[in-house]
């Protein structure tokens, strides 16, 4: 079978990550590339940083002779994903109503038969884990991201599924109902913040990496944050992996980078989990949704996102557009 490559790109909140990868879950060498970006700046400068990293990137396959078949994007939401139009209005307001897909095209000069699709960016992460990474081989698996907010993904048989037992509405996890608010109150960068300051007495100017090197020189508060973190984790996830009869559970995410300060509590109040096989990091923490959004194409996977409209959905659940 021929090898084939597909240019993926990552946009995040403060950055943007893009890979050239093979048919074969290979990444080119020197291809990987990350770059800042201001998701509340002006329209204009987020298009342009967009534009940029892809035009380097489809300029360095040119350069290896490389023919590109296809562009990936993992992206977070709310969005239109079949038509490639962000409706956030938090992260990327500027872009609100923007077809990313036209603009692309004619930002590149990309023909209108030229493949380009857009996944939600948890979906994405979780097929690239079950694709060449800690999911792989496992048939009903749990993908959580956990970072500045709270991201899931719900697997069977390396499908992405958004309804059926311990299935929340669209597999969103972050906005069940918990302890008076949303789970994504308790499970994010945010909550670490704010219960780290609440124990300490004082607000202190750190983030969650400096509590975790705190965490692990003994500091008693740092340690507690931590543990209370895998104890929410847990009982926000015991009935749902249940339902759902995971398998296997992994977490991604920049707060997944601490996992060893988490693990214990999490495993000891998901042990009574009987499906449950495995609970791990992400192999590929900073890459897997590139990887995930380019199975897609070498595949010819199509996501449930493509045939969800925002517009009737998401007042459903309680959201505004």
């Amino acid at each position: 079978m021929k090898r084939k490559f597909v240019l993926a790109l990552d946009i995040g909140g403060t950055s943007l990550k893009s890979a050239i990868i093979t048919s074969e879950g290979t990444m080119i060498k020197n291809s990987l590339t990350k770059v800042p970006i201001d998701s509340q700046g002006p329209r204009q400068h987020v298009i342009d940083a967009l534009l940029g990293i892809l035009k380097r990137q489809f300029n360095y396959a040119s350069k290896l002779g490389l023919d590109i078949s296809g562009l990936g994007i993992a992206s977070p939401g709310p969005a239109d994903y079949s038509r490639g139009i962000f409706l956030m209005k938090q992260k990327f307001a500027s872009l609100y109503g923007a077809n990313l897909k036209d603009i692309i095209r004619e930002g590149l000069n990309l023909s209108k038969e030229f493949p380009i699709i857009f996944e939600v960016d948890s979906w994405a992460f979780l097929r690239g884990e079950a694709w060449v990474g800690a999911a792989k081989g496992y048939k009903r698996v749990v993908g959580l991201t956990l970072g500045t907010g709270l991201g899931a993904a719900f697997m069977v048989d390396e499908q992405i599924v958004i309804q059926g037992p311990g299935v929340p509405p669209l597999g969103w996890v972050a906005i069940l109902p918990f302890r008076g608010g949303v789970v994504e109150d308790f499970i994010s960068r945010k909550w670490i913040l704010s219960r780290y300051s609440e124990l300490v007495k004082r607000k202190e100017p750190l983030d969650v990496k400096d509590i975790a090197i705190l965490a692990n020189r003994g500091q008693n508060e740092a340690i507690q944050v931590f543990r209370e973190l895998g104890e929410n984790l847990a009982e926000i996830l015991k009935p749902i992996l249940t339902d759902f009869r995971a398998e296997c559970l992994i977490l991604g995410g920049q707060i997944s980078k601490s996992i060893s300060l988490f693990k214990d509590p999490l495993k000891e109040r998901l042990r009574h989990v009987a499906s449950l096989k495995k609970i791990s990091r992400a192999r590929l923490i900073m890459t897997a949704a590139l990887f995930g959004v380019s199975r897609m194409l070498f595949e010819n996977i199509k996501s449930p996102a493509w045939e969800i409209r925002p517009e009737e959905v998401l007042p459903k659940l309680g959201l505004k557009l």
